[in-house]
């Protein structure tokens, strides 16, 4: 079949273009399982260093998840003590409560004040009547 004829083919010719497709068809085969061999060792190399990127990413995560685990108890602390100094803020005197004790506690040392003046007015005039009696003894007496 080297040129082309119109006259019917053999057996022998057939057979000879069998042998010729069935090399070109094993060569192709070999060319393309050659290339899948390639192709699937790339794809080994691209799957291994997927692999080991996520690997390598999941220690990360996992560091994350225990750095999140202690922020969490962290923020669960403070949030009690933001609770218990909510509750100790509501407890204590508002600005007029302190404000109205301490006007309380100054009327009481006002009136104290005033007794204690009192109390050392009388005890002036206490000991200028004790020396007026004690001259009037001594003089009683110098008689």
């Amino acid at each position: 079949m080297e040129h082309q004829r119109d006259e019917l083919a053999t057996k022998r010719d057939l057979d000879k273009v069998e042998r010729k497709l069935t090399g070109r068809i094993d060569q192709v085969e070999q060319r393309l399982t050659d290339k899948i061999d390639a192709n699937s060792k790339k794809i080994d190399q691209v799957e291994q260093r997927l692999t080991d990127k996520i690997d390598a990413n999941s220690a990360k995560i996992a560091e994350n998840g225990k750095k999140i685990d202690k922020n969490s108890k962290k923020i669960d602390n403070l949030t009690i003590q933001v609770i218990n100094n909510r509750e100790e803020i509501r407890k204590r005197a508002t600005r007029e409560e302190l404000n109205q004790r301490f006007d309380e506690v100054i009327r009481g040392q006002d009136k104290m004040m005033t007794i204690l003046t009192r109390i050392d007015q009388k005890r002036a005039a206490t000991t200028a009547r004790i020396d007026r009696i004690e001259s009037d003894v001594e003089r009683l007496k110098a008689r």
